[in-house]
């Protein structure tokens, strides 16, 4: 698979899209293949350990990301703002917390991305706010 990098906001906005759409392979070439995914409850190392984070444990969980906000790039790094929407298609938990089926979540993710050298994401540490 070939990688793509992480250079504008717009990057970003794809590799949202991707994980909307759950279009795994198109979101995981944006990723190194040995990518280190800090969630906010969870951290996973590499394609598989990531991608059935996302899709075993947030089974009962339809999670859409927002357009990133306040990016902003350094040297090998990225930060941004997203709004998460979470919406719980049968009873299931997250945070640590038991959600009945039809609750959803709004709040917002500050992330902070690792990047190689042609802006592959190593790794993500995502920090999430809950009011």
């Amino acid at each position: 698979m070939d990688k793509k990098g992480i250079k504008t906001a717009r990057d970003f906005e794809d590799f949202f899209e991707a994980y909307n759409q759950r279009d795994w392979d198109r979101l995981f070439s944006y990723l190194t293949d040995d990518c280190i995914w800090d969630a906010a409850e969870k951290r996973c190392h590499g394609r598989q350990e990531t991608q059935q984070y996302w899709t075993e444990y947030h089974a009962s969980i339809n999670e859409m990301l927002g357009k990133p906000v306040n990016v902003v790039f350094g040297k090998g790094m990225a930060y941004l703002e997203v709004p998460i929407r979470m919406e719980f298609l049968k009873e299931g938990s997250f945070f640590g917390k038991s959600y009945p089926q039809g609750s959803v979540l709004d709040f917002w993710c500050a992330d902070a991305y690792t990047l190689d050298a042609h802006g592959t994401i190593k790794q993500c540490r995502v920090y999430s706010k809950f009011d």
